[in-house]
């Protein structure tokens, strides 16, 4: 069986279907504008008001923290405080290199937990050539938990803090350069 083809389409029998399914248009041009009003007169022009922007709020100063005393329970509390108050988090903890969590506030024990693996797991990352791997920021679920870490002669410390999103950069600074004068001459 043949199939019929383009080409041996009838032009007339097409030509009276369209016919048939298209209503005849009118000669008459139609207006699909109303006719314009005449014009009113102009009313006083009024000012626009003017939008001032504000400028750019540079960065809250945060202050540098200065430890006063030589107590190590005292110097991490008074570190985990500062962080507390001077950072945009909900907790904030100290552990050693091995995981040990040595001061903690507002964290969960599900967040502690995690320290010692992260740490672990970042050895074997800081052996890629180039990689840094002394800061850096997890999601935990519903929050983020950012990290620094030092080295001292006695070991690596960590800072780090839960909240709802990662530190800046000028936060994790400040992180590490307090948590470099806390362990300093422990």
């Amino acid at each position: 069986m043949t199939v019929r083809s383009v080409s041996w389409t009838d032009a007339q029998r097409v030509s009276s279907l369209l016919a048939q399914v298209t209503a005849p248009r009118s000669q008459e041009r139609t207006t699909l504008v109303s006719p314009m009003a005449p014009p009113r007169p102009a009313a006083p022009a009024k000012a626009a008001p003017v939008q001032v922007k504000a400028a750019p709020r540079p960065p809250k100063e945060v202050p540098r923290l200065v430890q006063t005393s030589d107590n190590p329970a005292d110097r991490l509390d008074a570190l985990v405080a500062w962080t507390l108050a001077h950072q945009a988090c909900a907790g904030a903890f100290v552990a050693d290199d091995n995981g040990l969590t040595l001061a903690a506030h507002g964290i969960s024990e599900a967040h502690v937990s995690l320290v010692g693996p992260l740490l672990s797991a970042l050895v074997g990352v800081r052996t890629v050539p180039g990689v840094d791997a002394t800061a850096g920021a997890l999601w935990l679920g519903a929050q983020m938990m950012s990290w620094v870490e030092t080295r001292t002669t006695r070991g690596g410390f960590c800072l780090g803090t839960v909240g709802d999103e990662a530190l800046s950069t000028r936060a994790f600074e400040q992180l590490k350069e307090a948590l470099e004068t806390t362990v300093r001459g422990l």
